[in-house]
């Protein structure tokens, strides 16, 4: 027989008090013991509330007894540890803290339900950038003429760019109000200074065995699984990277879409902090430094032999030379209309629009490894060679394509140059018979290539014996003795398939060769890739087989521009991608 347990309300309750309903305000509410009983081992509860909390006291003591609760504040604590750890190692450029507050701003008010008379003032013509106001009520006309504070919106008057001047182009949005930033920058020119003066002159040997048999060791201890190993160098998306030349210090440089030039010294300890921190400034770059010398895309990036000097050629139509040692941006050459206030200019007459800029540099290794003497291509099919030394001048300008010419290429022997665009092949020239100014593209050149599709790079191998070629057509070739040969190359020696399809949103691949290759059997490439997990590829310039394809944590996106280190002792690796990070393989 079942047990029927019965609380009831106390006894000394009036029949009208218990008729009464109760007031939800009242002071006088019955906290008394209400009717429950249990019938059959189910409890039956005289009110919801009540039935809620004893469910609620089961479901508690069950999760305590079951160990869940432990197991979740084990899991809490796990996740906030690497969520910790995943903003420690996120180094590089940060946002200023006054920027990220950003300003307190008065909220927009309609004028017309203020009562505000509208102003009588109305747009009557726009042309020519000039807009032509007049009023309803008033006899007001004036003419306002919208232009750039500088030609084609460029970052200054072409004066050379003081580095106090190239920091705080950067804008308040990464430049810090306290001079910590500009505290930074100065420290880590004066370091990259004294690496230079350590590394001139001198000169490394290991006879090819060697480094044959160091590169094949290097590649299979190359690891992407340190995240000390990345970092945020630019603001936006990167189109060209370059390492420093010293082998005393890892410095890697990055040029972004927007002209911000980042300079990143991976293995800087903490010294510059120690010192800035002795004079009151505490430095938070992590051995990353920002600039901005341009006002467009930096196309190209390249070091002198020296290390003391980095050229960078950039979409608004200007090269500049940083100048480590005199710590200034120098405006070695600038494209300009044909507008006589600027007759005086060495690019004078080569900006002929909208659609003109300048797409590739390659440095001109005939008259000494210094950066006075470089090759350009353009946007209109041209190509360049532009000589500083002394009154600096254009010594060459032949049109060699009537579609944009993406890379210029110079053989190890100094005159032979390939070239390679939109035109879907790769011609190789002479540039010993051309010579002045022409705007006549030549009728045959020493050979050539036919992709199918455009092409995004063709550079020759150190050796000079190959030339490797990334197209739209998702191959990357392999031109073998090209230089020698002579009319229409119908087969590479080598046809990789590979994804070169990166879309709007990424820049485009574009392999480049190992620098140090001491043989042409160990010349090797490197090319970004569209393989899950994200990997860097290094290809055997030989064979065309896939060496090494480098996966790590680290990398967590397309690394579409690649790297090598030209003189560290250990292979290194540099990739840069679309949200202007760097990853350091080594």
């Amino acid at each position: 027989m079942s047990t029927i347990t019965r609380r009831t309300r106390n006894s000394s309750a009036t029949n009208g008090a218990a008729n009464k309903e109760p007031d939800e305000n009242s002071t006088d509410r019955d906290d008394g013991p209400t009717k429950s009983f249990t019938f059959d081992n189910v409890t039956f509860y005289a009110t919801y509330q009540e039935m809620v909390t004893a469910k609620r006291q089961r479901n508690q003591a069950m999760l305590i007894q079951s160990g869940l609760l432990d197991a979740k504040a084990a899991l809490d604590s796990t996740v906030a540890a690497q969520r910790a750890a995943s903003a420690a190692t996120a180094r590089g450029i940060k946002r200023s803290k006054a920027a990220a507050t950003g300003e307190n701003l008065p909220r927009r008010k309609s004028s017309r339900l203020a009562g505000e008379a509208a102003p009588n003032i109305f747009v009557e013509s726009e042309s020519g950038g000039r807009i032509q106001t007049s009023g309803v009520d008033t006899a007001v006309e004036e003419a306002v003429l919208y232009e750039p504070q500088h030609y084609s919106g460029r970052v200054n008057d072409g004066s050379p760019l003081s580095m106090e001047q190239a920091v705080n182009n950067c804008g308040a949005k990464w430049v810090n109000d306290d001079g910590t930033t500009m505290d930074a920058a100065n420290q880590f020119v004066e370091t990259l200074g004294s690496v230079v003066r350590e590394y001139r002159g001198a000169q490394r040997h290991a006879s090819p065995t060697t480094v044959t048999h160091n590169m094949q060791k290097d590649l299979d201890a190359l690891s992407l699984d340190d995240e000390a190993n990345v970092a945020k160098v630019t603001p936006e998306r990167i189109y060209s990277v370059e390492c420093n030349p010293s082998p005393h210090c890892l410095i890697v440089c990055a040029g972004d879409k927007l002209g911000y030039l980042g300079i990143w010294n991976v293995d800087q300890d903490n010294t510059a902090s120690q010192e800035a921190s002795k004079r009151g400034k505490i430095s938070t770059t992590d051995g990353v430094h920002l600039f901005k010398p341009h006002s467009g895309p930096i196309s190209t990036l390249s070091w002198n032999e020296s290390g003391s000097k980095l050229l960078s050629c950039s979409y608004d139509g200007t090269v500049r030379m940083l100048d480590v040692e005199k710590q200034v941006f120098q405006e070695v050459f600038a494209t300009y209309n044909d507008e006589q206030i600027y007759k005086d200019k060495i690019g004078f007459g080569l900006d002929t629009g909208f659609n003109s800029w300048v797409q590739c540099m390659e440095l001109d290794q005939r008259h000494g490894r210094d950066g006075d003497c470089f090759f350009l291509s353009t946007s209109e099919g041209h190509v360049l060679h532009i000589d500083t030394r002394a009154k600096g001048q254009v010594t060459l300008n032949q049109k060699l394509s009537e579609k944009k010419i993406n890379t210029v290429s110079l053989h190890p022997n100094g005159f032979t140059m390939a070239t390679a665009g939109l035109d879907t092949t790769v011609k190789l020239w002479d540039i010993r018979k051309m010579s002045g100014t022409s705007k006549k593209i030549p009728k045959t050149s020493i050979a050539s290539q036919n992709a199918g599709k455009s092409i995004n790079s063709a550079f020759f191998s150190p050796s000079g014996k190959r030339i490797v070629t990334t197209t739209m057509a998702n191959t990357i070739d392999i031109l073998e003795d090209a230089h020698l040969s002579s009319g229409l190359i119908t087969k590479p020696k080598s046809r990789i398939r590979h994804d070169n399809i990166t879309g709007r949103w990424l820049s485009t691949f574009m392999a480049k060769w190992r620098p140090s290759s001491s043989t042409f059997a160990d010349e090797c490439f490197v090319v970004g890739s569209m393989v899950h997990p994200r990997t860097i590829e290094i290809f055997s310039g030989a064979s065309g087989k896939l060496l090494r394809g480098i996966q790590g944590d680290a990398l967590t996106a397309v690394a579409s521009r690649c790297c090598f280190h030209p003189n560290a002792d250990k292979l290194v690796v540099v990739g840069g991608n679309s949200s202007g990070r760097v990853t350091v393989a080594r």
